[in-house]
């Protein structure tokens, strides 16, 4: 009975197959026929570092091979018959830096030992502790396997659901500048046969979910559609999924609407009480920064308070609820305002604002909207510029798009409106007007209602 237990005690053994140690990289592997888990220490007086293979038979009781430069020599010996030992030993008053050795396993039974730059010393504190057996412990990164990813979904709720056959030990996410899409990047995964890029609803959640393989690495781009925020990743088991946040505008594609809109009148804008969109209107600058000063002392910041308080009453009077990044007289750098905007989870995101030139230049005048990047940004500028231009007779200055920063920080369609100039013989004495700041304010509230009734 004792030979059999002894038997099947030496079988469960794994055997060391090979070991190969590189002088030009310091480094050295070797491959077990079983996973096993090295225990690595570093010893001193000479320093050696010393890999201990549990549970491992090594054929012969011996093997030792002369090392070059700072390595003395690399030794391999049976210490029993369930135990191997390999000793890297280097030449006297050479040292290496404990905490960058690296050791990592590359796959179920191959394991890398990365030593660092042996550096030499003349004289240094040396210690008696060859059979000491403690020694300065090293870290052992145990291989992790490779994650099969089985499937790619999003589903019609807003929600991308990535399904492998294990955790995935390692992701991240985050956006990707040179593609403008939220990326997550799945560590040590491939994807199985057959899984691609879902299919996406153009009103969906997502205009564009794109999965490639790289190397080791599954890298998933989304695009979220205009009015939809990245949510937070989470993981469960085997499934990671993220959740797509808030409701999906409508994409215009060429041929979707009329070149020009037919508008209610002024006296009877739509009621979007049922859409419940909230809108974050942000009148420019404030405080002890008027913004431009044109004809008379005409100051930006006084006509667009004024618009700007007027426009929210007519939203809220009209079912939208309504966010104001300013209701007085006050200073507000840039990015508050957008923090406001985006705090408030609001669906789009009007910026007022008056124009200004040299005053040597009163000739001109006019209105103009501008966005950043997002189609729905440029639709909405769009729109409100239409109905100010119908309702006000102005010089048209176009849709344009700028780099301002509160389009581009803010997590929503986003447009700014130069209502007029403040430095234009035309324009300055109509903004002076409380009553034409009536007027631009029901002009903007009608492109702002209009555009909440195409697309929502």
């Amino acid at each position: 009975m004792l030979s059999v237990l002894l038997v099947a005690l030496s079988a469960e053994a794994a055997k060391l197959e090979s070991w190969q140690f590189d002088d030009q990289q310091n480094r050295l592997t070797f491959t077990t026929d079983e996973p096993i888990q090295p225990q690595v220490r570093l010893l001193d007086d000479p320093m050696r570092l010393v890999i201990d293979l549990p549970d491992t038979e090594l054929e012969r009781r011996r093997d030792r091979e002369n090392g070059e430069g700072a390595i003395d020599e690399i030794e391999v010996r049976r210490l029993d018959d369930r135990k191997a030992r390999i000793i890297i030993e280097l030449e006297n008053n050479y040292i290496i830096d404990p905490g960058r050795v690296v050791v990592q396993g590359t796959s179920e039974t191959t394991w890398s030992v990365q030593l660092p730059p042996p550096q030499r010393v003349r004289d240094r504190d040396r210690r008696s502790n060859r059979d000491d057996e403690v020694g300065i412990p090293i870290a052992v990164t145990p291989y992790v396997p490779v994650a099969l990813i089985e499937s790619i979904e999003l589903t019609e709720g807003g929600t991308v659901t990535i399904q492998s056959d294990r955790p995935v030990e390692s992701y991240t996410s985050g956006w990707d500048q040179a593609t403008a899409s939220y990326q997550i990047r799945l560590s040590r995964s491939r994807l199985a046969r057959g899984v691609g890029s879902p299919t996406v609803d153009r009103r969906g959640a997502a205009l564009r979910v794109q999965v490639r393989q790289a190397t080791e690495e599954v890298i998933i781009s989304i695009q979220p559609a205009p009015g939809v925020r990245i949510g937070e990743l989470t993981q469960a088991n085997q499934t990671l999924s993220l959740a797509l946040v808030g409701r999906a505008q409508r994409q215009f594609l060429p041929g979707d609407r009329a070149a020009t809109r037919v508008f209610p009148p002024l006296n009877q804008l739509p009621n979007v009480a049922n859409q419940r969109v909230s809108i974050a209107i942000d009148p420019g600058h404030g405080g002890r920064d008027p913004g431009a000063v044109g004809i008379g002392g005409l100051r930006e910041t006084d006509i667009v308070l004024d618009v700007s308080l007027q426009l929210a009453t007519l939203l809220r009077e009209h079912g939208a609820e309504v966010v104001l990044t300013r209701q007085d007289e006050r200073e507000i750098d840039l990015e508050p305002r957008v923090l406001t905007a985006n705090r408030a989870n609001a669906d789009l995101f009007v910026s007022i604002h008056a124009n200004a030139i040299s005053m040597s230049r009163p000739d001109v005048n006019g209105v103009e909207t501008y966005f950043y990047g997002s189609p729905a940004g440029r639709e909405l500028s769009d729109v409100i510029l239409q109905s100010i231009l119908e309702a006000a007779d102005m010089r048209n200055r176009g849709v344009k798009e700028a780099r301002f920063y509160v389009l581009r920080r803010t997590a929503m369609p986003a447009t700014l409106v130069e209502v007029g100039f403040v430095t234009g013989a035309e324009d300055a004495p109509r903004l002076a007007d409380p009553e034409f700041r009536t007027l631009i304010a029901q002009a903007i509230a009608r492109g702002i209602l209009q555009y909440v009734v195409e697309t929502f």
